[in-house]
């Protein structure tokens, strides 16, 4: 069974990684899904992630593991403007659209058909509302809150990208004294795969898409 190396941005996504992705894809047989932090610079993580070093980790991977499959789970918020396809991207209307098109031109750039370059839209808090539960052991939580954010985005995918009213700054008016690295991957833990799976339309494909290149022979 091929080996899966996920490079994320921090370790928010790592552990997200670990705790639910790949437990869900040991159902499939995949027994090693293995996170990679991408370095913002020696020593640091946390987004900001430029394409030079997300091309040099992916092509150092393919090349470490001949037979593994490499992907990434990276915001398309903020994302850089050196990735490939990223002027043309800005000009879309269609958001979909537009981080697919990045995608594409980043496997073009690399080349290599076992890499699987996925962008998350618009960032990785944004499946955190794909359930109420998991908001539910947060103390001091605002539920109504997180409960009208949910009910108001039924893909939590599309919630948008606006400096007040990203996943991320949503989050931090839901939760006092919000943490990204502690809230995010309890409430991802707590909520499971399966509504993210039911809600999240492009990461369902994206885990689809690796179950079935890491299961091909």
């Amino acid at each position: 069974m091929r080996t899966v190396y996920i490079m994320v941005e921090g370790p928010t996504e790592e552990e997200f990684v670990n705790n639910s992705i790949s437990h869900y894809l040991k159902d499939f047989g995949i027994v090693n899904a293995v996170p990679i932090p991408l370095e913002t610079s020696p020593g640091f993580y946390g987004g900001d992630v430029t394409f030079a070093r997300y091309q040099n980790n992916a092509n150092n991977l393919l090349v470490s593991d001949p037979n593994g499959i490499v992907t990434s789970l990276i915001d398309y918020y903020e994302l850089r403007k050196d990735f490939p396809g990223y002027a043309a991207a800005m000009a879309m209307a269609d958001k979909n659209a537009s981080v697919t098109h990045v995608e594409q031109e980043v496997y073009n750039a690399i080349g290599n058909d076992r890499l699987i370059p996925y962008i998350q839209l618009h960032e990785f808090e944004g499946i955190l509302f794909s359930d109420i539960k998991g908001f539910n052991y947060i103390v001091r939580a605002d539920i109504g809150k997180a409960q009208y954010v949910i009910n108001h985005f039924p893909n939590p995918e599309m919630i948008n990208d606006g400096q007040a009213t990203a996943p991320s700054k949503r989050l931090k008016g839901i939760i006092p004294k919000y943490k990204k690295t502690f809230h995010g991957p309890l409430i991802a833990l707590d909520n499971g795969m399966a509504p993210v799976l039911a809600k999240c339309p492009r990461f369902k494909n994206w885990i689809d898409t690796i179950i079935l290149k890491a299961t091909t022979p």
